[in-house]
């Protein structure tokens, strides 16, 4: 009889990621997958932030890293060589990111629940919900114009929850988002959306 290999959960590795978690199966996904990484061999830093550039890294791994050779980066801060530059020039050639201003992406800012709901907006392309889902939430209002349509779509999509319940819950568009949030929203897109 052929030995079956035991499937160990990825997030097993890591100490500060409990198995009742409301995120747990999205850090299981994207570490299984090796999308995400932790920060170290045994911490994922599940309440830790994710910056632009990685979360454009993620996409670009979860694309397959295709060639940019040849495409333009008209960004003065991401040089040669980072681990997000051939990441940042594919997403902004492929019109899924845009930067602060004309010139400079802000790779190592941190991401804002928002910011993520408009990359993986303009990332899926088929995005069309009429409907109005953010006046569910106590601070609809609050999220930015350039922002209104994607989280919309995320929320439409359930990719993007409220945080709480009933009533009481908010899209907390303008908040950073942890790496968490993020494990969780991007299994989501990949298998729910």
């Amino acid at each position: 009889m052929a030995e079956v290999e035991k499937l160990i959960c990825a997030s097993d590795l890591f100490t500060d990621v409990a198995q009742e978690a409301w995120y747990h199966k999205g850090v299981d996904f994207m570490v299984r997958n090796t999308y995400m990484n932790g920060v170290s061999e045994t911490i994922f830093s599940v309440n830790g932030k994710v910056t632009r550039g990685q979360v454009v890294t993620i996409l670009y791994r979860i694309a397959g890293m295709p060639s940019v050779e040849g495409l333009e980066n008209p960004f003065q801060d991401v040089s040669a060589g980072k681990f997000y530059t051939n990441a940042v020039t594919w997403a902004f050639n492929e019109g899924i990111v845009m930067g602060t201003s004309e010139t400079i992406f802000a790779p190592d800012v941190s991401i804002t629940r928002e910011q993520i709901a408009a990359i993986l907006y303009r990332y899926d392309g088929e995005n069309t919900v009429k409907e109005d889902n953010l006046s569910d939430f106590s601070d609809g209002t609050n999220v930015s114009n350039f922002a209104k349509d994607a989280m919309n779509w995320a929320v439409a999509n359930g990719l993007i929850n409220g945080i709480g319940t009933g009533e009481t819950a908010t899209l907390s568009a303008k908040t950073t988002a942890t790496r968490s949030q993020i494990a969780v929203i991007l299994m989501r897109y990949l298998t729910e959306g």
